[in-house]
């Protein structure tokens, strides 16, 4: 993916806070697919938001499962990895 590198991963808290973090999951992904376009300094702290809208800007527009399935998978990732 061309994009943005982040320089520091604020996701830490609670990723199994699945409610306020899935929202900011699915509003980054909906922005990305309505085409806003996030600036590099807020791209270089990664959030639960911006990481929605990166994998929105690389996969499009999909159903709200799959966007889902996608957060779930970016939260095991999280903790199995730590970062």
């Amino acid at each position: 993916m061309n994009g943005t590198p982040f320089e520091v991963d604020i996701r830490h808290d609670d990723p199994n806070d699945t409610g306020r973090h899935q929202v900011q999951f699915r509003q980054g992904w909906r922005r990305a697919v309505e085409g806003a376009r996030y600036q590099e300094e807020t791209l270089r702290r990664l959030t639960w938001n911006n990481l929605g809208y990166r994998l929105g800007k690389l996969f499009g527009p999909t159903s709200a499962d799959h966007i889902d399935q996608m957060y779930e998978w970016c939260v095991r990732h999280q903790q199995h990895t730590g970062s």
